[in-house]
């Protein structure tokens, strides 16, 4: 396994671990301890995948992307270390991008006629989407930094 693959393997558990933690804090701050929490109105359970995933998407890259960076600095990662402007555009678009995700998941809640969720169901169905937010982006953010080979 290459230096690099193993940056992008490490940086990936943290940031789904780190995702999945804030995913849980937001999610008892935004729906409290509520019994059931329901999917549209009026607790908009699928409208908050859209804050969720902008803010979830856009640290999934950003802070890997920014500790990446650090690392080729200070030459313990090969590489040339790109702007952090850079690593900031990439951030916002992959967050964006991922608005996809968001729209299939309400999608699939609208679909299948989901109108509530159990409290216990609801956060882990967060808890799992951002830890994905995480599995997903930091790879394909770190492997536009890091050198191919």
């Amino acid at each position: 396994m290459t230096a690099a693959t193993a940056h992008i393997r490490a940086s990936t558990l943290i940031s789904v671990i780190i995702s999945m933690a804030i995913s849980a804090a937001f999610f008892i701050l935004v729906f409290g301890m509520k019994p059931l929490i329901a999917v549209f109105a009026p607790d908009n359970l699928a409208l908050d995948f859209v804050p969720q995933t902008l803010a979830a998407g856009f640290m999934a890259a950003l802070m890997p992307g920014l500790q990446t960076r650090a690392k080729m600095i200070s030459g313990n990662l090969a590489g040339a270390p790109p702007l952090a402007r850079a690593i900031v555009v990439r951030a916002g678009l992959l967050a964006g991008a991922s608005l996809v995700l968001a729209a299939a998941v309400s999608g699939l809640l609208w679909l299948g006629g989901v109108e509530t969720l159990p409290w216990g169901s609801a956060l882990t169905l967060k808890i799992g989407y951002g830890g994905l937010l995480g599995l997903i982006i930091t790879p394909i953010a770190l492997r536009a930094i890091l050198p191919r080979g």
